[in-house]
């Protein structure tokens, strides 16, 4: 099942005895976690009915799941990150994965075990397979543009405010799709908007712009011409902890991106079917399609090899990642051939 039906059985009261969270969206995941605490665990009692478990063997997670609650019906159990169900070979994984497979089909009602997994898990192992087959699987995949529009709005409202759809679109594109990041600049701009909804403004003036936000506003500056804008936002990178590599990775795959629009687009594709084929956001789309209109398609591909060559130099231990940044910064800024 999706993380939505999840939460709608859960808050119904239906709660099954064995689950298996997967998938990158660790906020959510976190608040379902929560909720099968408010939903099973008595007040005052909780620490005497949760067993968290990080590494423990299967035998340990048997033991915690066939303990009797204190003064409640039912005990929660959560085992994090076992090592059976995620990629790789695990120490006696074999053995784990059988005894589990045994014994799952007679835990106990007074137990919730919750297989909790912070990253992706194998689904190829015994284990992972017997729990998918057993509909435990929970997954807690990234939001949609429409999932985010809604939760932001939902989380403004109840810190006293309101957003703007704008607002919201453009802090998305700012900070990123991560919901703690997300959450946490919306205190601030809800503490700066008090009663009034967040404005778009706002969001420009306070949100703290995400390595990927702050790459293609360089992007932006080099296409226009203003190199030392550019380079303005390449030293206050730098002083916020990214590396030069670092910098030089999402640069790439920024004109990366935009090289594959502009190709797609020349090809007669329609917006819709390169969205889908990019796997981009409306905003993001309507963000490329600005950009790549200043270039022809053969100029954005030199300018990806441009890019190719100089993390090529860099790892090739040809050039220090500085100066091949710089050196390309300059490059990407020459003005366009027109069309």
């Amino acid at each position: 099942m999706n993380w939505t039906q999840f939460f709608d059985q859960a808050k119904a009261g239906h709660i099954a005895r064995v689950y298996l969270f997967t998938g990158p969206e660790n906020y959510v995941k976190q608040s379902a976690l929560a909720l099968l605490r408010e939903k099973l665990l008595p007040a005052g009692l909780e620490a005497l009915n949760e067993s968290p478990l990080e590494g423990a063997p299967a035998q340990a997670i048997i033991e915690a799941c066939e303990t009797l609650p204190v003064m409640g019906e039912r005990r929660l159990v959560v085992a994090r990150d076992f090592a059976p169900l995620m990629p790789g070979k695990a120490k006696d994984e074999e053995e784990e994965s059988r005894r589990l497979c045994q014994w799952l089909p007679q835990a106990p009602d007074t137990c919730c075990l919750v297989f909790y997994l912070r990253d992706a898990f194998d689904a190829r192992k015994k284990l992972s397979a017997f729990l998918v087959r057993q509909g435990a699987q929970v997954n807690f995949d990234s939001l949609t543009d429409a999932q985010l529009d809604k939760w932001l709005s939902e989380q403004a409202r109840l810190r006293g405010g309101g957003i703007r759809p704008d607002a919201a679109r453009q802090l998305v594109f700012l900070a990123g799709r991560d919901l703690s990041r997300l959450g946490g600049e919306l205190d601030k701009l809800c503490a700066y908007a008090g009663s009034a909804p967040v404005t778009r403004a706002m969001v420009d003036k306070l949100a703290v712009p995400s390595l990927e936000a702050n790459v293609f506003r360089m992007v932006d500056s080099l296409m226009e011409g203003r190199a030392a804008q550019a380079f303005s936002l390449l030293k206050s990178m730098k002083q916020n902890g990214e590396t030069p590599l670092g910098i030089l990775y999402m640069l790439t795959r920024q004109v990366r991106m935009l090289t594959h629009f502009s190709l797609l687009r020349a090809q007669g594709q329609p917006l819709p079917a390169i969205q889908s084929a990019l796997a981009l956001s409306p905003y993001l789309l309507q963000r490329l399609e600005t950009q790549a209109a200043r270039f022809s398609p053969d100029r954005l591909q030199a300018l990806y090899q441009a890019c190719a060559q100089a993390e090529y130099r860099v790892k090739s231990g040809q050039a220090r990642d500085q100066a091949a940044l710089d050196q390309l910064l300059l490059t990407l800024a020459q003005p366009p051939v027109a069309h």
